[in-house]
C-alpha cells in the first residue's frame, strides 16, 4: 500500500472521529450555553483551561518521545517497555497535581473564578485529573501501529461518556456547573478502566525504567515548554480576558474558540495520520515531496474552512446558542483563522522530529508567545475579547513563519510558498466579500446562503489553484489500487 493511499484512508477514519467528537461538542455547547449565564459559561472555560496546562505538566510531552522511542526500539518488549515508563510517570505525576488542587481549592476558588463558594468545582477538578491522560496512551500506542479504529475509539467513548452524563446531570437535576464536571470525571475514569483493560499486557508497573524516562523526558522538556507556550495562546486566554474585562467576556470568548476548534478536530485527524506515516518513510527519496504536499494540503484545506465557519460566524452562533452569545462572532471568525495558522507547524514538526531538534519549533513557540503577550494588554484595552483573539493569531503567524524558516534549515521540503500564499489571499478576499454582504443581510437563512457560496467558490478557486497536485494524488492512488489487485 503506498504512503499516500494509507495516509488517505487512516485520514478518513481519523477524521470521522474528530467529526463525531466535534459533534458531541456540538451537542453540548447550545445545552450548556442554554442552561448557564456568559458569566457562569465563564467559570467553566477557566477551569477547563486550568485542566489543559495540568494535563501539559501530566503528559510532559511523552506522547512525542513515546513515537519516537517506538521506532527506535521496535521489539514488543522495548515498546512494552517506552509506553510503561510514561504510564508510571503519568500516574505519579497525576496524583501529585490532584493533591496540590484538593489542597488549594479555595484559593484557586477565589483567585481564579471570584467565587469562594465556587470551591467544591476544584475538588471535582482534582478526581478528574487522576485518570485524565490514560486514554491518550492507549490511543497513540493503537496509532503508531496504524490501527485507527481502536486509537479513534479511545477518543470517542470517554468524550460521549462525558457529554451524556453532563447533560443529563445539567439538565434533568440542579447540580448544575457541578454536573458538567461529574461528566468529565466519568468520561476519563471509563477512558481509563478500558485503556487498562486493552492493554493489559502492554502496560505493567515492572517494566517501568527509570534511565528511558530520563531520555524520554530530556527529549520532550523543548516540547514541554512549546506545549505551556501553546496554552497560553490558547486556554490561558479567557484568563487575561476575565482579568482586564470580565468573566462574562471571557464566556463568549470560550463560545468563539469552541466552535473554532472544529477546525482543529479536523486537522487534528490529519496530524494522527501524518506522524506515523511521515516517521516511516523520514529515509525514503519521496519524503521531501510527500511533506511539502501534506503542508501545503494542510493548509488549503484548514483555509477553506476558517473561512466558511468565519462567513457563517454570526448565523452558527444564532442556531447553536442564543442572542446572548452573538457578541462572540468575530472572535469566531479570528479563531477559525487562528486554528489553522497555529496547526500548520503542527504538520512541520516532523521535521524536527527525524532530527530529534525539537529545540527550533520551542523557539518558534516562544517568540509567537512573546508577541501575543506584548500586544495582548494593548489590544485588549482597544478592542476588548477582539483583541484577545488577534492578538493569538499574530502570534500563531510568529510562530508558522519561524518555525517554516527551521523546518527548511534543517530539513528542505518541496513547498510551494507563492502558491501557498496565493490561497491565503484567494482566503481572505472571499472573507471580506462574504462578510460585507452580511451588512445587508437580516436573516439567519440568508446569510448561512452567502456563507455557503463562499465556501463554496473558494472551493472552486483553490481546487483550480491545486490543480496540478491533486492530479498526481489521483494518478498514485490509482496505481496503488491497480498493484494491490
Amino acid at each position: 500500500m503506498s504512503v499516500l493511499r494509507r495516509l488517505l484512508g487512516e485520514t478518513t477514519i481519523y477524521g470521522l472521529s474528530a467529526a463525531v467528537t466535534s459533534a458531541i461538542g456540538f451537542v453540548q455547547l447550545p445545552i450548556y450555553t442554554r442552561a448557564f449565564t456568559p458569566s457562569q459559561y465563564g467559570a467553566l472555560a477557566q477551569i477547563n483551561a486550568t485542566s489543559t496546562l495540568a494535563m501539559v505538566l501530566i503528559v510532559f510531552g511523552l506522547d512525542n518521545s513515546s513515537a519516537v522511542w517506538y521506532w527506535d526500539h521496535p521489539s514488543f518488549e522495548e515498546r512494552s517497555r517506552t509506553f510503561s515508563t510514561w504510564y508510571v510517570f503519568t500516574l505519579v505525576s497525576a496524583a501529585v497535581l490532584a493533591a496540590v488542587a484538593f489542597l488549594l481549592r479555595v484559593p484557586l476558588a477565589r483567585t481564579v473564578l471570584r467565587d469562594e463558594g465556587m470551591a467544591p468545582l476544584w475538588t471535582l477538578f482534582a478526581l478528574n485529573l487522576l485518570t485524565t491522560n490514560l486514554a491518550r496512551i492507549g490511543a497513540i500506542w493503537f496509532r503508531m501501529e496504524h490501527k485507527p479504529l481502536p486509537s479513534v475509539g479511545l477518543t470517542a467513548v470517554p468524550a460521549l461518556a462525558t457529554a451524556a452524563v453532563g447533560i443529563y446531570l445539567v439538565t434533568q437535576t440542579s447540580q448544575g456547573l457541578s454536573g458538567a464536571l461529574i461528566g468529565q470525571i466519568v468520561g476519563s475514569w471509563v477512558g481509563a478502566l478500558v485503556t487498562v483493560a486493552v492493554l493489559l499486557r502492554l502496560l505493567s508497573v515492572g517494566n517501568f525504567d527509570r534511565r528511558r524516562l530520563w531520555l524520554m523526558l530530556k527529549f520532550s522538556a523543548p516540547l514541554v515548554l512549546m506545549t505551556k507556550l501553546n496554552w497560553l495562546l490558547g486556554s490561558a486566554i479567557t484568563f487575561f480576558v476575565n482579568l482586564l474585562c470580565s468573566r462574562e467576556d471571557a464566556g463568549l470568548y470560550q463560545v468563539g474558540a469552541s466552535i473554532a476548534s472544529v477546525i482543529s478536530l479536523a486537522m487534528f485527524a490529519f496530524a494522527q495520520a501524518w506522524a506515523p506515516s511521515a516517521l516511516a518513510i523520514r529515509e525514503d527519496a519521496e519524503a521531501r515531496k510527500v511533506y511539502g504536499i501534506a503542508v501545503e494540503a494542510a493548509g488549503a484545506l484548514g483555509l477553506l474552512m476558517a473561512v466558511g465557519l468565519g462567513v457563517a460566524a454570526e448565523p452558527l452562533l444564532l442556531l447553536v446558542t442564543r442572542p446572548a452569545y452573538v457578541a462572540a462572532r468575530w472572535v469566531l471568525a479570528l479563531l477559525a483563522l487562528n486554528t489553522v495558522v497555529m496547526n500548520v507547524p503542527a504538520i512541520l514538526s516532523v521535521t524536527f522530529a527525524r532530527a530529534k531538534s525539537t529545540a527550533p519549533l520551542a523557539k518558534a513557540t516562544a517568540a509567537g508567545t512573546g508577541v501575543t503577550m506584548v500586544l495582548l494588554p494593548f489590544l485588549i484595552h482597544a478592542m476588548g475579547k477582539e483583541g484577545a483573539a488577534l492578538s493569538v493569531v499574530l502570534g500563531s503567524l510568529t510562530i508558522l513563519v519561524y518555525s517554516l524558516r527551521e523546518s527548511q534549515r534543517i530539513f528542505p521540503i518541496d513547498i510551494r510558498l507563492p502558491r501557498l500564499a496565493t490561497a491565503a489571499a484567494l482566503s481572505a478576499a472571499t472573507e471580506v466579500a462574504g462578510l460585507a454582504l452580511h451588512s445587508v443581510l437580516h436573516t439567519t437563512g440568508a446569510m448561512l446562503g452567502v456563507a455557503i457560496l463562499a465556501t463554496v467558490a473558494l472551493a472552486v478557486l483553490l481546487g483550480f489553484l491545486y490543480r496540478r497536485p491533486l492530479a498526481t494524488a489521483v494518478a498514485e492512488l490509482r496505481a496503488a489500487r491497480s498493484t494491490s489487485a
